[in-house]
């Protein structure tokens, strides 16, 4: 395979995940996946129609999207999260006037999962039952 084709297997990857990620987020309509789908060349309607059904699901039942995988096939683990991002976290706590003892433990969240606190304390949406970890 040359470099060329290399590199617009790994572009057609990312922009394949991005995609899917708007779509599960519910920022895009299937017809618009597809459009975009062929756009970069990924043009079999079957696996279109397999690939839109299971993010469906994702999106229904509010399943993490699979982590794109590794040159050598072993799925890429999740980034903990940026300190700028636990001290957002912190910040918007004390802002909200939440207390020291309710403050969720950040200790070993992933940056997806500290985006979405940070969105659930910026919207006053936050809910701990909504999160797999203790807090």
């Amino acid at each position: 395979m040359s470099a060329l084709a290399e590199a617009l297997v790994a572009a057609q990857r990312r922009a394949l995940a991005a995609v899917e990620k708007q779509y599960a987020a519910g920022k895009l309509e299937a017809d618009a996946v597809r459009e975009k789908l062929t756009a970069i060349g990924l043009t079999d309607d079957v696996d279109a129609d397999r690939l839109l059904a299971a993010l469906d699901l994702i999106r229904e039942y509010g399943a993490a999207l699979p982590a794109e995988p590794t040159p050598n096939g072993e799925p890429r683990k999740p980034e903990t999260m940026t300190a700028a991002q636990g001290a957002y976290i912190d910040k918007l706590w004390s802002e909200r006037g939440g207390k020291p003892g309710d403050k969720p433990i950040t200790t070993g969240l992933t940056k997806a999962d500290a985006s979405r606190l940070i969105e659930q304390l910026k919207t006053d949406t936050y809910n701990v039952a909504d999160w797999d970890i203790p807090f």
